[in-house]
């Protein structure tokens, strides 16, 4: 079994609608954190909420995190490396991520918590109109 599986195995983490494997950690009245995780060849679907999320590097390879303000132009970094190992997404951006590598597996804290009424995933095969990468 691969480490990833294994992961998602030991952590009971299960399909996220956006992509991907997730199981919530915590929740309070403040603040909900998840651990997620993407596989090589998963991808995180352009989503983005209406509170802010930061994201966590935990462990694997690093990920890439695809923005857009606009719906138009984007830009990406990586977390996972160069000491970089959390980035925060605001308000209504949309996002997307994908594993440079085997795996990587993250945590992502939204204060206040996390409800799925605050999601928007993008229609299927929607990408910010300049996006030209293949996620």
């Amino acid at each position: 079994m691969s480490e990833a599986d294994q992961l998602i195995k030991d952590l009971r983490m299960v399909p996220h609608p956006e992509g991907g494997h997730f199981i919530e950690c915590l929740r309070n009245d403040d603040v909900s954190i998840i651990y997620y995780l993407l596989k090589k060849h998963e991808k995180s679907h352009w989503h983005r909420l209406t509170k802010n999320e930061t994201l966590h590097f935990y462990k694997g390879d690093p990920l890439t995190i695809y923005t857009s303000k606009d719906g138009d132009s984007f830009s990406s970094l990586n977390i996972g490396e160069k000491n970089n190992f959390n980035f925060t997404i605001n308000a209504g951006t949309w996002f997307a991520m994908k594993s440079n590598g085997e795996y990587s597996l993250i945590g992502c804290a939204v204060t206040p918590p996390f409800d799925y009424n605050d999601f928007e995933l993008a229609p299927p095969n929607w990408n910010p109109t300049k996006f030209n990468q293949y996620l």
